[in-house]
């Protein structure tokens, strides 16, 4: 016996006719009887005495009647309560500084228009505080441009990255607009980690060319300052450089023979209960490479 079984059992009690149910309910006379029959076999009663063609609910069908109006009531308020429960759900989102400053305003911004009772949470952080924070179940997601090592999380990439080598105007590579991994490695370079290796780092590093770093920034805007006045260069997101490229505050250099994407990559917990919200932000992550 099912949820389906009372529906239509309670609709055949109401219009007085397997028809007038199987109308009500848009499915055909046949799976109305069926689903009358299989009930009355499941509780060796009859429910409906058949007299000139006509149906009349017996005593035992009014005691199913009651209780399955009763059922059916409280399957309703359930249905409504979860429901509501999942629009105005809590969504806690993990993010790195890229992509908490080029992409998660855009996610949220279409996020909001599917689920505008949600109460979001965005916290922007290092991938290993990120990943500790999944693996506490303090986040629901998290989004990050370098995976940290962590057996309790699954990893998913979403959306590729192009790194560009920019310098301010002023820079003699600026007149050039080019630069070989030679001459990169000869210039004053501002780093963005001190406690991890950066991967156009470890790409110069395996063409045996170290790079000269003379700063160590842990946040975007402080990199793009320190290039913009001249102090180095550095290779970044282009995503995070857009405006200043637009402006010519920073200057594009093509690196000879070099072309580095990175990806953008989902961490989650294994063991996680993916709820429809999540699975629909999940979904926005997958098309950002259409959206953006």
């Amino acid at each position: 016996m099912t949820i389906r079984h009372l529906k239509i059992f309670t609709a055949v009690a109401e219009c007085g006719s397997m028809h007038g149910a199987a109308k009500k309910l848009y499915i055909a006379q046949p799976a109305v009887s069926q689903a009358i029959a299989e009930l009355e076999k499941h509780y060796h009663i009859l429910l409906f005495e058949r007299l000139s063609k006509k149906l009349y609910i017996t005593s035992a069908g009014k005691q199913l009647l009651f209780y399955a109006n009763n059922i059916l009531s409280l399957f309703n308020e359930m249905e409504q309560q979860l429901n509501n429960a999942s629009t105005s759900a809590e969504l806690k989102i993990g993010a790195t500084i890229t992509i908490g400053t080029c992409i998660i305003s855009t996610l949220l911004n279409q996020f909001r228009s599917f689920y505008p009772q949600a109460v979001l949470k965005v916290y922007i952080d290092t991938p290993n505080s990120l990943a500790n924070g999944l693996a506490r179940n303090n986040l629901d997601i998290a989004l990050v441009e370098t995976m940290p090592s962590h057996p309790e999380l699954v990893y998913e990439p979403f959306l590729d990255d192009t790194m560009v080598l920019v310098c301010s105007p002023d820079h003699p590579f600026a007149q050039t607009g080019r630069a070989t991994l030679s001459q990169i490695s000869q210039e004053n370079y501002i780093a963005r980690e001190t406690n991890a290796k950066e991967i156009f780092a470890e790409y110069m590093e395996l063409h045996n060319y170290p790079l000269n770093a003379t700063w160590f920034c842990n946040n975007s805007e402080t990199t793009k300052q320190a290039v913009a006045h001249n102090y180095g260069i550095t290779v970044i997101s282009r995503r995070i450089v857009a405006p200043e490229l637009e402006k010519g505050s920073l200057v594009e250099i093509q690196m000879e023979g070099c072309q580095i994407v990175r990806k953008f990559w989902m961490l989650w917990h294994k063991n996680k209960f993916f709820s429809n919200p999540l699975l629909d932000f999940m979904d926005l992550c997958r098309d950002l490479d259409i959206t953006l």
